[in-house]
């Protein structure tokens, strides 16, 4: 069983792997979003948003998916409409 096993971090000879990168400058701010609200979703939009929320990430949600409850300080979260216009965008 030991062939499955997962040796530890460094052998002497190699130091161990480093940690994970972390989030970076990235700190999804509460910048005024209510702009956005009301228009049609698209790459171009979500890019812009996200850029002015100072976010790493965008996250789009559509009716009836399901989402964790995580909060990500380097994520936006932008809630869609039947239509796809947008019908909430936040942090988290």
């Amino acid at each position: 069983m030991t062939a499955c096993a997962t040796p530890p971090p460094g052998n002497g000879n190699t130091p161990p792997l480093a940690a994970p990168a972390e989030a970076g400058d990235y700190n999804c701010e509460k910048a005024d979003l209510s702009e956005y609200k009301g228009q049609q979703s698209s790459p171009e939009l979500l890019e812009q948003a996200r850029r002015k929320a100072n976010a790493r990430h965008v996250r789009v949600v559509k009716p009836g998916m399901a989402v964790t409850m995580d909060y990500r300080i380097d994520r936006l979260t932008v809630m869609l409409d039947e239509s796809g216009r947008i019908d909430s965008i936040s942090c988290g």
